[in-house]
């Protein structure tokens, strides 16, 4: 929220600092408008990706822990062996 605040403030300074044509400004004014509004679906898109490759992470994690598991049970049930003996 803040980020936006002084995405605010400085816009308006350099309005007034940097004056332009009527239709350079409105121009300016727009594709920094349209710059704000396509940061949430940024954001969000970079959330998106990160929580994929987490998930990534979890699931070969848990697959390989229920591989391991399989292994273990058949060791312990077909072959007769015991880990912790």
């Amino acid at each position: 929220m803040s980020f936006l605040l002084g995405f605010a403030l400085g816009f308006g300074i350099s309005l007034l600092f940097a004056p332009a044509s009527g239709a350079e400004t409105r121009r300016n004014i727009a594709q920094r408008a349209q710059q704000l509004m396509d940061l949430p679906h940024q954001k969000a898109e970079e959330a998106a990706e990160a929580a994929k490759e987490k998930a990534g992470e979890v699931g070969s994690r848990v697959g390989r822990q229920a591989a391991e598991s399989t292994v273990q049970a058949v060791e312990e049930n077909v072959l007769g062996k015991n880990r912790t003996a």
